[in-house]
């Protein structure tokens, strides 16, 4: 009777094996197609995003000779022409770089107005084109602080003002503002100052920018620019730093949150 049970224990833990075996080989062969399927589609959609691409590429060297054109009525249509083709964020950044890399200040003051009037923009190529006008603007300021030139010099107005548009956009804001320079121990700002204050604002209060300002990620002219404050933009004062600049003056750097 034992050998029975046994010999009957141990069919049934055969088919039990045999089942578990074949439905994980079943699964198994399930989740192969299943995977093959998806590599198939994925590689169809990458073949047809990439057929998109280069003819949306020809379309711009075919425009080639009107983005160029000396006259800047024919770039302008040009310009919004192919913008108006643009079916992707890659498609708009691909024109926001044909046109910020030109001589052609025409071609950056159309795509600036395209970019803010555009209601379909997405803030993910809003974000690569903010990105793009940091750098640009950091490299610029840079230059200039290298030729010991202010930090208006070089800066190209269209792009200061479309970085400002961008940034008034954020729904939070935060680095450091160069409020100016005092005399030494003092808090009375001197002509240069940036805010509408006549003099230092202590820490936790409001004040208004009196002109477009940089944002940046530190409390020096070598740190990045991360935006543009506009004009009577009202900010809070989070910490004030001073800094030597000569014998009678200190240069007033503060870190300020959108108001």
């Amino acid at each position: 009777m034992s050998s029975n049970l046994s010999l009957q224990s141990l069919q049934i833990l055969t088919a039990i094996l045999v089942s578990f075996f074949g439905a994980i080989t079943s699964w198994q062969s399930y989740r192969a197609s299943e995977i093959a399927q998806i590599t198939s589609i994925q590689l169809e959609s990458i073949e047809q995003e990439n057929q998109r691409v280069q003819e949306f590429s020809k379309r711009i060297q075919d425009q080639l000779p009107n983005l160029t054109d000396p006259n800047p009525a024919k770039a302008k249509i040009a310009l919004a022409s192919l913008y108006s083709l643009a079916r992707e964020d890659s498609d708009k950044s691909i024109l926001f770089t044909v046109a910020i890399v030109s001589d052609n200040n025409s071609l950056r003051e159309t795509m600036a107005d395209l970019i803010m009037s555009d209601p379909r923009a997405s803030g993910t190529f809003k974000d690569d084109v903010r990105a793009q006008l940091q750098k640009r603007l950091t490299a610029q300021s840079r230059e200039a602080l290298a030729q010991d030139q202010t930090d208006l010099a070089n800066r190209n107005a269209t792009e200061v003002k479309l970085l400002q548009n961008l940034t008034a956009e954020r729904p939070k804001i935060n680095g450091w503002l160069y409020l100016g320079k005092v005399p030494t121990g003092q808090n009375a700002l001197a002509g240069d100052k940036t805010i509408k204050a006549a003099t230092l604002p202590p820490i936790g209060t409001v004040v208004e920018a009196d002109t477009s300002i940089n944002l940046r990620n530190l409390s020096s002219r070598r740190g990045d620019i991360i935006g543009v404050i506009s004009r009577n933009s009202k900010l809070k004062i989070q910490e004030i730093q001073r800094h030597r600049i000569d014998s009678r003056f200190e240069a007033v750097w503060a870190k300020v949150e959108r108001y």
